[in-house]
């Protein structure tokens, strides 16, 4: 995906719009909020105020030449869907929605939508499993039983190598990364034979039984 058409600027939809433009793709943003739009308008590449409701307003706007659409609306939910059947009778490529429940979800996925996201929840679930595990600096879910997660170096690893734990066969885990703080150094895919620091963070992926496993023996 190189251009996205941003539909309604929330704050989501402009994080969303904003961090795309910094990232070198081509962002379309619309909205009838047009104070919005127009503080917004030297940040992305095409601005236009309208009620995205109206199919004329997205027509003349030019969504048929964006790859993405992202449909950031934060409460109107018969809004998204509306705006989702247009988009999808108009060709584009995929269609990205906001939701709020389950429910949503549901409908938005029956009536073409490609992909469903739940801001709110997904961060909510991040931010609880972090203070849970106060030893985990980053958190990526990929699904209810596997993560991507960064956290400090256990204690009882400290001083040891990645080959006398034997991490994969005891935690069933992979070692994929490991950054010194002290240093500033990262290690991507480390030997066996290298020895943790206190200051090391280190970046794990498996499943959420076995990455919480190390944090006990912690």
């Amino acid at each position: 995906m190189s251009s996205f058409c941003v539909i309604g600027l929330g704050r989501f939809g402009q994080t969303i719009a904003t961090e795309l433009e910094k990232n070198g793709h081509q962002v379309l943003i619309i909205d009838y909020n047009a104070a919005v739009v127009n503080a917004l308008s030297d940040m992305v590449t095409n601005a236009v105020v309208g009620d995205p409701m109206n199919p004329d307003v997205l027509r003349a706007a030019g969504v048929k030449n964006y790859d993405c659409a992202v449909v950031c609306f934060s409460e109107r939910i018969n809004d998204s869907i509306i705006v989702t059947m247009m988009l999808k009778e108009m060709g584009i490529k995929k269609v990205v929605v906001r939701a709020n429940s389950e429910i949503d979800k549901k409908i938005l996925y029956k009536i073409g939508a490609d992909s469903v996201v739940f801001p709110e929840q997904d961060m909510g679930k991040k931010l609880a499993y972090m203070l849970d595990k106060n030893d985990v600096m980053e958190h990526i879910r990929f699904s209810d039983e596997y993560s991507i997660v960064e956290k400090k170096v256990p204690l009882s690893w400290i001083g040891k190598s990645i080959l006398e734990l034997d991490v994969r066969k005891r935690y069933h885990i992979n070692i994929i990364a490991i950054c010194d703080n002290d240093k500033g150094t990262i290690n991507i895919s480390p030997s066996p034979e290298y020895c943790f620091e206190a200051s090391d963070v280190i970046t794990l992926i498996g499943s959420n039984k076995d990455i919480d496993r190390i944090s006990k023996d912690g």
